[in-house]
């Protein structure tokens, strides 16, 4: 039989062209089909990548207003240079980097700050100062994600081997002040937002720098007040040079011992190291008398702790401590003066005063008196405990007075005491006195 007569009743050409066409039609649907497929995939993926774009950046801008606002939040105390550092290897992504300050043309570069790098003091390696003072001439972010990819460099120091870096200019009052290292990212390569993120942090940290330079020039200041207030009451009475020196670090350590806050150890310390100062006001005969004073003559030195007080209140940062130089001669049991105050209602800072500047008059030598022995001075304190003298003070005094660096004797207030009062409440620091 022929092959015509093989094909069903009816079936002719026009059949095949028919078959043909739709077997080319499902051949063009499933690739159609497929190719949908792919760019519902791609489209699905680009989407992914987008989303996990967009969460990188809100995670980024998190950190990056956090960390900004801990910076800033450092004007007053706190390492702003370190702070600085930890943003910039936060938003980035970065295991270590190390915060590198220029001075002025020829002064050499300082490290102010390192996170994960073998630094030893403020001086950088050649690896280090090569590095920055690359950036610094070129005035332009530097990017690296490949280990010696960076020509012209010394060999890198122990710890200095980066996977990859980037190293960003900082601007200070539109001049190149410094460079900041991040090196070793944990994921993936250094990219276009991380040096935006840097220049953003830098922009940023101008600011905070710049107005931790201008608290230092008003603490400085400050100080300097502070520093005149006490010579003027050594200058009046020789004899008791050193006293308010030795009085500041004795109240500084009892009060350490205390637990008190940041905040109450800068009135403390301050206080003792300004109680006297109102003997300004007081006459230098009666002062130095070697006898016995006239009563009329006690009413005048006992007006010292009001004229103090007064003077004190002219500056704006010790207005605190003038309420404790007010009150350093009140007793416990209520006989002091100038108010007759008690126990609690005296404040903690003026009780401490109180008996570190009973010892340590007890100990000097004064125109009117010789000098007790140690011995002579505590016993005085434990006899006066309860009466004169807050015990539990006097008891951590005494612990005080055995400790090897009660002997540390120097000029230094500022080494002493640390920030001014008002300096400390804008670093977080509590009034807490009693």
């Amino acid at each position: 039989m022929s092959d015509l007569q093989s094909l069903p009743l009816g079936y002719g050409p026009a059949d095949d062209l028919v078959m043909r066409d739709l077997a080319h039609a499902a051949d063009a649907y499933r690739a159609a089909r497929a190719e949908w497929s792919a760019r519902a995939e791609r489209a699905e993926s680009e989407a992914a990548t987008q989303r996990a774009i967009a969460e990188r950046q809100r995670r980024r801008a998190e950190c990056l207003e956090q960390s900004l606002r801990e910076i800033h939040g450092a004007l007053f105390g706190g390492d702003v240079y370190r702070l600085i550092l930890q943003a910039c290897l936060t938003i980035t992504d970065a295991e270590r980097g190390a915060y590198i300050t220029a001075g002025a043309a020829g002064e050499p570069l300082r490290v102010r700050a390192s996170l994960g790098m073998q630094q030893d003091g403020l001086q950088p390696s050649p690896f280090l100062e090569a590095l920055a003072r690359r950036v610094l001439d070129g005035g332009e972010t530097l990017v690296c994600n490949a280990e010696g990819g960076v020509a012209g460099l010394p060999e890198p120091g122990p710890g200095e081997d980066f996977r990859g870096f980037v190293a960003a200019p900082v601007l200070l009052m539109a001049d190149l002040s410094g460079v900041v290292i991040a090196a070793d990212r944990r994921s993936g390569e250094f990219d276009k937002e991380d040096v935006d993120s840097l220049i953003s942090v830098g922009s940023q940290a101008e600011v905070a720098v710049r107005n931790r330079r201008l608290e230092r020039e008003l603490q400085h200041a400050y100080l300097s007040t502070v520093s005149m207030l006490a010579d003027a009451v050594e200058a009046k009475d020789p004899s008791t040079h050193g006293h308010c020196e030795m009085a500041s670090r004795y109240a500084r350590m009892v009060a350490e011992r205390m637990g008190m806050s940041p905040y109450d150890l800068a009135i403390v310390c301050y206080s003792a190291l300004l109680h006297d100062v109102g003997k300004i006001g007081v006459s230098d005969g009666v002062l130095n008398k070697p006898g016995p004073l006239l009563p009329e003559e006690v009413q005048l030195v006992r007006a010292h702790v009001r004229v103090g007080h007064d003077l004190l209140r002219g500056v704006p940062a010790l207005g605190t401590v003038a309420d404790v130089v007010l009150h350093h001669h009140e007793w416990y049991d209520g006989t002091g003066y100038p108010d007759g105050l008690h126990g609690e209602q005296i404040h903690l800072a003026a009780r401490i005063v109180s008996a570190v500047d009973a010892y340590c008059a007890m100990v000097a030598r004064r125109s009117y008196k010789e000098a007790y022995t140690e011995d002579v001075a505590r016993a005085e304190l434990r006899r006066c405990a309860g009466t004169q003298f807050d015990p539990a003070v006097v008891e951590v005094l005494l612990q005080v007075l055995d400790d090897p660096r009660a002997t540390d004797s120097d000029d230094d207030y500022d080494a002493e005491c640390g920030l001014l009062p008002e300096f400390v409440l804008l670093t977080g620091g509590a009034p807490a006195l009693g």
